[in-house]
């Protein structure tokens, strides 16, 4: 199998690697590479700086795109499909987006589409839920969605690290952006909780519907106070569902001790979600790094050699996102004078105004 690769940066690199690894037991190779020419002096004649050298290519496969943002991959999946050739993507704002386009374009050519290292990085996660809910009802989904948040939490906790300090190290161990905004607003979280709920509720999602907080407001004394009260402090997705109704938000999450996501550390991820015939199921693993992540694409890679990647995406129902479930969760608010107390039955509006909050489990 011929692979044109959409971006040679950190995780393009680690796909690179894995793939390579793979030719003692498959006939597979990355053959092109599209990126800046900057490149050149790592890649040599390899690398190609048009996508159409590898969209037009018919030698070529499977494209795999790793380039972040929205508008240049959202060309190379679509232009890629249409030419017969399957994908594997890592972007989960493009699949957050268009999720069922893909999935439909890939049945119309007789491709396929995959998308595993999209939400919750190196955990496999996608596939196994999209072949559990074909026979289970899954009406509950809780993440830690972030390795970089969740990073950033343990070394404020463990190591009485600032939230800049602990950000600093973060990008230093290559778990954050240069610009982390995406990861500390929530926005990276929305986009995975989506392609969850979307695959699991079984209807499209719009990202703007999703209710999201920002961890970045935390500060040590915060921290500690919530630590005192006997709770870990963790940046979580939650997904409900009732009928046609759905309630989606990402929000700072006070946990007990004893709950599972309070040893969830560093840039490891965790997803629960509950399903109507075999109750809890958990999944546990790295959600950033690159190597992780392209595990994650490389087992898509041999989904496709081996046949195993048909997906089928039922849009079943018109979801009624954060207008139609009442938000029944207790909060903790700090005030100006980083006082908090417990409040039942709080609207957006006062979450809001607070200092900071943080929901309760």
């Amino acid at each position: 199998m011929r692979i044109g690769l959409f971006g040679y940066g950190t995780i393009g690199k680690g796909v690179y690697t894995l793939v390579d690894g793979l030719k003692k037991s498959y006939d597979v190779e990355v053959v092109k590479v599209f990126d800046l020419p900057i490149k050149r002096e790592m890649l040599g004649d390899k690398l190609v700086c048009d996508i159409e050298d590898i969209v037009n290519d018919k030698n070529i496969d499977l494209v795999v795109e790793v380039l972040g943002g929205h508008d240049l991959p959202y060309e190379v999946i679509t232009k890629s499909l249409r030419s017969g050739k399957s994908v594997i993507t890592a972007n989960k704002e493009v699949v957050s987006n268009h999720l069922e386009e893909f999935i439909n374009l890939a049945h119309e050519n007789n491709v396929s589409f995959c998308f595993e290292a999209s939400a919750g990085g190196g955990i496999p996660l996608i596939r196994p839920l999209i072949d559990n809910v074909k026979v289970n009802d899954v009406n509950n989904i809780f993440g830690i969605l972030n390795g970089t948040t969740n990073y950033i939490l343990t070394k404020m906790d463990e190591d009485d690290l600032s939230f800049d300090e602990a950000l600093g190290l973060a990008k230093i161990n290559g778990f954050a952006e240069a610009n982390p905004t995406a990861d500390l607003e929530g926005l990276d979280i929305v986009r995975k909780i989506n392609i969850l709920s979307s695959i699991a509720f079984k209807g499209n999602i719009s990202n703007d519907a999703i209710y999201h907080y920002p961890i970045s407001g935390v500060n040590k004394d915060i921290l500690n106070n919530i630590k005192e009260l006997g709770y870990a402090l963790k940046y979580v997705a939650s997904s409900k569902r009732d009928g046609d109704d759905v309630i989606i938000r990402v929000e700072p999450t006070m946990v007990k001790f004893n709950h599972p996501f309070a040893s969830i550390k560093n840039e490891f991820n965790a997803v629960l979600y509950t399903g109507s015939t075999n109750g809890d199921l958990m999944f546990y693993g790295k959600g950033a790094g690159s190597i992780p992540t392209a595990t994650a694409i490389v087992s898509d890679i041999v989904s496709v050699i081996e046949g195993r990647a048909y997906i089928g995406y039922s849009n079943l129902r018109k979801l009624n996102v954060n207008n139609g479930i009442k938000n029944d969760y207790k909060y903790y608010i700090v005030n100006d004078k980083l006082e908090g107390e417990f409040k039942e039955n709080v609207s957006d509006k006062e979450l809001l105004s607070a200092k900071f909050y943080a929901r309760v489990l």
